[in-house]
C-alpha cells in the first residue's frame, strides 16, 4: 500500500513522545513507496528528527509515488531494510507466503512494519510470525491495514479482535490502536467500539486500522485462538497453543489463568504458582507445584477439574491481594 499521511502524522507523534530514540533499523515487509502531497508534512518529521530539509528532488519523488520508503527512512538516519519479492529498493528476496526469516534476519530490527502488505497474502500465519521473528526484544511492530471498505483490494481487511488476540497469545505490550478515516488524510483517532456508530464508510473507504505493539520477550511466535470461542475448545485442541505470560510459556489448557483478571495475580508477590507446562502425562505434578506441597491424594481427580479449583483460588488470592492494597 505505500506509506501516507496517516502514518507520517502517527510517526510525528511517536517522535514527540519518544518511541523513536530506542530505534535504529527498520524492517519493513513490502518494498514501500511513499506518497505525500503535503510537503510540509516532510519537512517537519525530518525536523523532528534533527535532520536537514530534504531536497525538493525528494520532496518532488513523495509527491508523485516514486520516492521509497528507503530514501525516507535513511534521510532520517535509520538503518533500513525491506522484504519482498521483487527485490525492489533493494528488498531482501523472501515469498512471506512461504520463507522463514534467515537467522542472520531474527530478532534484529527495533521497528518492523506492516503498511499494507499481509492483506495481499494468503499465509496470514507465516506473516505474522515473520514480524515477529525479524523484531528485537523490546522493538516494535506497527500494522497499518485496510479496515472498513477497501473492498477487492487485498484477499483481507482486518478487526481489532485479531490484534488483541495477538498480544494476549505473545505478551506483546499494545501501546495503541486507532482508525485512520482514510489513507489520504493526515489524521486518525483512538479506536474503541463506539466508533463505529459514528463512522459511515461505504465500500470504496479507505480507512486504516492502525496498531502498534512492543516485543517484551524473546520468545517463539504463538498462534492465537479467537477468543470469543476459547471456552469451546477441547483439551486436545487446547493443548495445541501456548500463551507467553512474563517470558514464560503456558500450555494453552491452562487459559484460564492467563485471561485479563487473572493477570492482575503477576503484581502480587509470592502469591502465584509459578509457571509450570501441564501434560496429560503429570496433572498430579502440575498441582503439587501451583498448591504447595500438601499432602493430598489427587487419585481420580480430573485435569479440568483441578483446573477450576486453581483457578478460584488464583482469584481469590488476587481479590484478598488487591482489597489489602486499596485499604493501605
Amino acid at each position: 500500500m505505500g506509506l501516507g499521511p496517516p502514518v507520517f502524522a502517527l510517526y510525528r507523534q511517536l517522535r514527540t513522545l519518544g518511541i523513536f530514540d530506542r530505534v535504529q533499523s527498520v524492517m519493513e515487509l513490502g518494498s514501500q513507496n511513499v506518497w505525500c502531497p503535503q510537503s510540509n508534512m516532510i519537512k517537519d518529521i525530518f525536523s523532528a528528527f534533527n535532520k536537514p530539509a530534504p531536497s525538493q528532488e525528494l520532496l518532488d519523488s513523495f509527491t508523485n509515488w516514486t520516492g521509497s520508503a528507503r530514501d525516507f527512512y535513511e534521510g532520517l538516519g535509520l538503518q533500513y531494510q525491506c522484504v519482498d519479492t521483487d527485490g525492489k529498493f533493494g528488498a531482501l528476496t523472501l515469498d512471506i507466503n512461504f520463507d522463514k526469516v534467515p537467522i542472520e534476519h531474527k530478532g534484529q530490527y527495533d521497528f518492523v512494519t506492516n503498511h499494507g502488505t499481509t492483506e495481499h497474502l494468503i499465509n496470514q500465519l507465516n506473516a505474522f510470525q515473520m514480524i515477529h521473528d525479524f523484531t528485537k526484544c523490546g522493538g516494535y511492530m506497527l500494522h497499518a491495514l485496510p479496515f472498513l471498505g477497501q473492498v477487492d483490494h487485498g484477499f483481507f481487511n482486518y478487526q481489532p479482535n485479531l490484534f488483541d488476540s495477538l498480544a494476549r497469545y505473545n505478551s506483546y505490550r499494545t501501546l495503541g490502536v486507532w482508525v485512520g478515516l482514510d489513507w489520504q488524510l493526515d489524521s486518525f483517532v483512538p479506536w474503541e467500539t463506539k466508533l463505529l456508530d459514528f463512522l459511515v464508510l461505504t465500500p470504496k473507504s479507505t480507512g486504516l486500522l492502525i496498531v502498534l505493539h512492543q516485543k517484551m520477550y524473546d520468545t517463539e511466535f504463538q498462534v492465537p485462538f479467537q477468543g470469543v470461542y476459547e471456552e469451546t475448545k477441547t483439551e486436545d485442541v487446547s493443548s495445541r497453543y501456548c500463551f507467553v505470560v512474563d517470558g514464560e510459556y503456558y500450555d494453552g489448557r491452562r487459559e484460564k489463568f492467563v485471561k485479563k483478571s487473572d493477570l492482575l495475580t503477576s503484581h502480587t508477590e509470592d502469591r502465584t504458582p509459578k509457571p509450570v507446562i501441564v501434560t496429560k502425562e503429570s496433572p498430579t505434578s502440575y498441582a503439587h507445584s501451583a498448591l504447595g506441597s500438601a499432602n493430598v491424594n489427587l487419585d481420580g481427580v480430573s485435569g479440568r477439574a483441578l483446573a477450576r479449583e486453581l483457578a478460584k483460588r488464583i482469584k481469590l488470592r488476587a481479590k484478598r491481594a488487591f482489597s489489602g492494597h486499596s485499604g493501605s
